[in-house]
């Protein structure tokens, strides 16, 4: 009867270590095997000419300049609704 309850033991032993091992990769930031390498990545972007790679700044920094006024109409709307909010409110 002893060897069955060494066997337990031995069983719980490499059950425990088990979870040990999968709790420590969870947390265990040395464990992940990210891919780190000094190799430069590489796409396969098609050649652009300098004037198509010219609209292309152009298209976006227009993009960009749109997204900024709609940002600060919407900034400005805000704070005026604010302001006669408060003043709708205190007076």
């Amino acid at each position: 009867m002893a060897h069955g309850i060494l066997h337990q033991f031995k069983a719980a032993l490499e059950r425990r270590q088990a979870r040990k091992d999968q709790n420590d990769g969870k947390f265990n930031k040395s464990k992940l095997d990210y891919n780190t390498s000094d190799a430069k990545t590489e796409f396969d972007f098609p050649e652009l000419s300098e004037t198509d790679m010219e609209t292309l700044k152009e298209k976006i920094r227009a993009d960009i300049r749109v997204g900024k006024r709609k940002d600060f109409i919407l900034v400005l709307f805000v704070f005026g609704l604010l302001t006669i909010l408060f003043l709708f409110f205190t007076l």
